[in-house]
């Protein structure tokens, strides 16, 4: 199972972003993002399942100690084209999250992250379905339906999971 690093939403953002997620599974049955069982987030990293546990635990944590929570505005809707289209709610991106980014990926030089991580590459998301079963049309309209504006969040955690199934390894809040 692989590794990722992620600022899960405060809850009154992540419950927002539920909101929408359920609109999705109702009008389309993509109930993929839902199955995961974890509350909605930014991935910062993902690392492959042969990377070492302990020392990307120390590595994320020791930066992550220099981080204060911030705030962040959940401000649209994103899709990322493919056989299996990624359907995502869009933050705007801010100096602080940009920052949080380049210091994780420093500290984790060492290992081999995803190439969609890397910080040239990186397109801060909050993931709605990557279920290819549903058109990306039909999953934009069941979730603009849903759709009340811009969505305030806190960043207040950061997590280091393994995921299918999810497993919070570490969960450190933000001071």
């Amino acid at each position: 199972m692989p590794f990722a690093v992620t600022l899960p939403l405060d809850e009154a953002a992540a419950s927002e972003v539920e909101r929408l997620l359920d609109a999705l599974v109702a009008r389309t049955g993509a109930d993929d993002v839902v199955g995961l069982g974890y509350r909605p987030h930014i991935t910062l990293a993902i690392l492959p399942e042969t990377a070492p546990p302990a020392g990307i635990e120390a590595a994320t944590f020791a930066v992550a100690a220099g981080w204060a929570r911030f705030p962040l505005v959940l401000a649209g809707l994103g899709v990322f084209p493919g056989t299996s289209p990624v359907i995502w709610v869009a933050p705007i991106v801010t100096a602080d999250l940009l920052t949080r980014h380049a210091e994780l990926h420093a500290a984790l030089a060492a290992f081999d992250v995803h190439a969609h991580y890397a910080p040239a590459a990186w397109v801060p998301h909050v993931t709605l379905t990557k279920e290819g079963a549903v058109s990306a049309g039909r999953a934009i309209e069941a979730v603009s339906s849903a759709w009340r504006g811009p969505i305030n969040a806190t960043i207040d955690r950061v997590e280091l999971v393994r995921f299918r199934p999810v497993d919070i390894l570490r969960s450190e809040a933000l001071p």
